[in-house]
């Protein structure tokens, strides 16, 4: 069995089609794996299920580690993280308009995008590995979970409107 060891930069469109896949909820293993990264890296006493379920809140604070790691490996971008939760938390707040503008809120993977942006910089000044276009097998799952999920909101949206 070929186990090809692939680097942890995340492709951006990868990333966006499981936001979008899973409305949104994919945020939590992936804030999980960064916050555990960070906890490991910095040998901090935190618990990563927990800043990733509470990822509104953990948000400035994963942004900050982030863009400090990316930068002192030469990211040149300066990411504001009060920017960045600022305007997650305007898009994730645009869930409670009515139907259909809260689907606005399924945006709420744009500012993220300038973290993956920064993380993958860092990883990719790290080992020279290739980068796993494909999906994993457990991408794979939370995407058909996603699936079910759209399908449920579809069926629920056209049974209210008669269609």
């Amino acid at each position: 069995m070929n186990q090809t060891k692939f680097s942890h930069v995340m492709p951006i469109w990868k990333f966006c089609t499981l936001y979008v896949f899973t409305w949104g909820i994919y945020q939590l293993p992936w804030a999980h794996k960064q916050w555990q990264f960070i906890k490991e890296r910095e040998h901090l006493n935190i618990s990563s299920w927990f800043r990733s379920w509470f990822l509104p809140f953990y948000l400035y604070s994963l942004c900050q580690k982030v863009f400090a790691l990316a930068e002192e490996q030469g990211y040149r971008v300066k990411a504001s993280p009060f920017q960045v939760t600022l305007f997650y938390w305007i898009l994730v707040v645009l869930a409670r308009l009515p139907e259909p503008w809260w689907l606005i809120s399924l945006f709420s993977f744009i500012p993220l995008l300038t973290v993956v942006k920064a993380l993958n910089y860092y990883w990719e000044q790290q080992q020279n590995l290739p980068i796993n276009e494909s999906f994993t097998g457990r991408e794979i799952g939370w995407m058909i979970f996603g699936v079910v999920l759209w399908l449920l909101i579809i069926i629920d949206f056209l049974s209210k409107n008669n269609i």
